[in-house]
């Protein structure tokens, strides 16, 4: 496993400056339920072993580079997958400047923070926390780094007089050797019996209140990697799709939202109570249906993709929007469960057709109040999802008022 994607161009060494990440500015998404606090939150001693080990920065490169040590990749065309982990990418965060000052803090002796890893079944280790850490280091000993720009030559460059300029190779030895001899802690968490997913996805979602990168959907996809994270993700790529949401998110709500209303499509049929949070809700679903797409997949794909197109005829990217220029998760998860079902009774709906039928919905004051407040209650998710779908099949929703 390298660094240097085989297609991307090298750059002269004089350009290796670029103050971008590879990643554009988030999408913006309103959805409170990201805020939702779980009421029965599992005990670690439940679901999870752990313990420590520290590693010399050379052993940790040999390590990614030989695959022992996997950082997920989630790119929409990935072809090197790898025991089913294509996991996450969010694209190269770190700016020059802090990787070489994260470099240049190794090389005066500083103590690095830890990283968690996940051991797997064959005692590979799955990265969940420390990916920016573990790339610098990967990519300082190569001597070349990624950016958006293509393929650079890692000289330090936002650094004190006495490492300006200087490479991996040619540093003198006794910085060489500090930096391969440095220790860096990890805490390798070992999930255990039927909990331990949903223990390790607790356990970072608890450290990213601390401000760590990942987000609920990177943390899910790299846990729940499978045959459905990979239909989402060609789902994610339609061209209807990406001109209503936008941009590709770097915390894959894009992604996450397609998740919902593939897992809500039993609530339009009645089959399901969707009970809160969301969060489990979505790891629940994809617990099931890890290794086998979603009942019906070819149904659904034609159905979504149709339902993206008729929404971006009807209306482009205000379809998703109630108000201002932020995607409404709530009202985004209703309509692709209402029009979706919807399009499984009558596929010859209009754009038309779709436009009056957001009119009525967003005129609607109990669909309203369902998209806006208390939206992860189990009432407001059914009611949504239930005048959605009659407004798409032409129903009056005259007598559902809040």
């Amino acid at each position: 496993m390298t660094d240097e994607p085989s297609n991307a161009p090298e750059e002269e060494s004089g350009t290796e400056d670029p103050e971008e990440s590879l990643m554009g500015e988030d999408s913006e998404v309103v959805d409170p339920e990201s805020e939702d606090i779980e009421a029965k939150p599992i005990h670690a001693d439940d679901a999870l072993r752990y313990f420590g080990a520290d590693f010399d920065v050379d052993g940790l490169v040999k390590r990614l580079d030989n695959g022992t040590f996997i950082i997920p990749t989630f790119e929409p065309l990935a072809e090197d997958d790898i025991a089913g982990f294509e996991g996450f990418q969010r694209g190269l965060v770190w700016k020059k400047k802090q990787m070489d000052r994260f470099i240049e803090s190794i090389l005066l002796g500083y103590p690095v923070p830890g990283i968690f890893l996940v051991e797997l079944s064959d005692r590979r280790y799955l990265v969940l926390d420390g990916q920016q850490r573990l790339t610098t280091l990967q990519a300082f000993k190569h001597g070349k780094y990624r950016s958006a720009r293509g393929i650079s030559k890692f000289s330090l460059r936002y650094v004190g007089d006495e490492f300006k300029g200087h490479t991996y190779e040619n540093l003198e030895p006794t910085p060489q050797r500090l930096f391969d001899n440095t220790f860096i802690q990890a805490t390798i968490v070992v999930p255990k019996g039927a909990e331990g997913k949903r223990g390790v996805y607790s356990l970072f979602e608890r450290i990213n209140s601390g401000g760590t990168n990942l987000k609920p959907q990177q943390i899910r996809v790299a846990l729940y990697a499978g045959d459905t994270v990979n239909f989402v993700r060609d789902l994610n790529q339609d061209s209807n799709w990406r001109a209503l949401f936008g941009p590709h998110n770097r915390d894959l709500k894009d992604h996450e939202l397609i998740l919902r209303a593939i897992s809500l499509m039993p609530t339009a049929r009645g089959v399901q109570v969707f009970r809160p949070p969301m969060a489990r809700f979505l790891n629940d679903y994809l617990d099931v249906h890890q290794e086998q797409l979603p009942p019906d997949a070819d149904g659904i794909q034609r159905r979504f993709t149709l339902a993206v197109r008729l929404l971006n005829e009807a209306r482009g990217r205000d379809a998703l929007r109630i108000r201002g220029t932020q995607v409404n998760a709530a009202h985004t998860d209703a309509v692709l469960v209402g029009l979706m079902t919807a399009l499984g009774r009558n596929e010859s709906l209009t754009a038309t057709d779709v436009e009056s039928a957001l009119s009525a919905l967003l005129a609607n004051e109990r669909y309203q109040y369902a998209v806006s407040e208390s939206t992860s209650h189990s009432e407001q998710v059914s009611a949504r999802i239930s005048l959605a779908t009659k407004a798409f099949q032409g129903d009056s929703l005259a007598d559902e008022q809040k």
